[in-house]
């Protein structure tokens, strides 16, 4: 039950970020392209690559604190269903250039990111 409840927790404190980033980000951006959406995912996937080595070899958190960090909160911060609809309404609105960049920019960088995540975890454990 813990487990759950940290998860729970960690998940509403992730969706809370991912809004208010998200809407900050729209603020400056506009909305004829999802730069919110993208910019949650790359941030996210690139905490996860981190997070995933960093809180397993150098701070060896216990599963669920590792649990309620990758799976609530990062869970619930990266965006992949609003990655679907908005790339829908790109396609809705026969914006093809655009949800196609849209499609490959966020597989490509939220990929690097959580790479680079990855070796930066790993470089500052090791």
């Amino acid at each position: 039950m813990k487990l759950y409840l940290l998860i729970g927790l960690a998940g509403g404190l992730g969706a809370m970020a991912r809004y208010g980033l998200t809407a900050a980000i729209m603020q400056f951006g506009g909305r004829a392209f999802p730069w919110g959406t993208l910019s949650v995912n790359v941030i996210g996937s690139g905490l996860m690559g981190f997070l995933g080595v960093w809180l397993l070899t150098r701070w060896q958190l216990p599963i669920e604190y590792r649990l309620a960090v990758l799976t609530g909160f990062l869970g619930a911060f990266t965006t992949m269903s609003a990655f679907s609809i908005d790339t829908l309404a790109l396609m809705q609105r026969q914006a093809w250039l655009w949800a196609g960049l849209y499609v490959t920019a966020t597989v490509i960088l939220c990929l690097a990111a959580a790479r680079g995540g990855m070796l930066l975890g790993e470089r500052l454990a090791g």
